[in-house]
């Protein structure tokens, strides 16, 4: 499948500057188009982001899925937040090269930042304990997290378990593959009540 122009210039230029940083062991274009930008538009499908919306991607040294989203969401608003300095430089001069109005990478730790957000996506960032325990002060009353994951039942027992503990409630699962061969992936979108 074939993204198109805005999505082929973001794949360049993030393989060019994974040659210098490592951010990804993928170093393909029709890999890097499968397995990033594809694999964070899956959102789209049960998800939409309305108009106006503050969406914090943590832990978004890779830029996937803040970039693409922030690219399909133009009137959304995007903050990715890591903690790795030259990944966050690299972020905001790819956005800069991009000319992506809406979005900006910040470099702090999770728990130090303070805005609040009404969505909160994190993709292949840590266990989910760990992302409540760092990331819940930032989600707003009624806000959603979007957690990208492989496919466990281990970690979803553990999910909706840890929803109890959190005052938060798991509002869809969307169970998906990138292509036949590929691991079962699934997106959580969680609420906070």
């Amino acid at each position: 499948m074939k993204l198109g122009m805005p999505f082929d210039n973001l794949i360049s230029t993030f393989l060019e500057v994974n040659s210098h940083l490592n951010l990804s062991a993928i170093r393909d274009f029709e890999w890097v188009q499968t397995k990033h930008v594809m694999d964070s538009l899956e959102l789209m499908k049960i998800f939409p982001l309305a108009d106006g919306l503050k969406v914090c991607d943590i832990g978004t040294g890779g830029w996937f899925p803040l970039l693409p989203l922030a690219m399909s969401y133009p009137q959304a608003n995007f903050v990715g937040i890591d903690s790795t300095r030259k990944k966050v430089d690299a972020i905001n001069g790819m956005i800069k090269e991009l000319d992506i109005h809406n979005a900006k990478a910040i470099w702090t730790r999770i728990e130090d930042y303070q805005e609040q957000f009404d969505v909160i996506t994190a993709r292949a960032v840590g266990y989910i304990d760990k992302i409540f325990t760092r990331s819940y002060h930032l989600l707003k009353k009624g806000g959603h997290y979007v957690l990208y994951k492989q496919v466990s039942e281990e970690e979803k027992a553990d999910l909706l378990e840890l929803c109890k503990q959190w005052n938060l409630r798991l509002v869809d699962e969307h169970i998906y593959k990138l292509f036949p061969e590929d691991i079962e992936r699934v997106i959580y979108i969680i609420k906070k009540n």
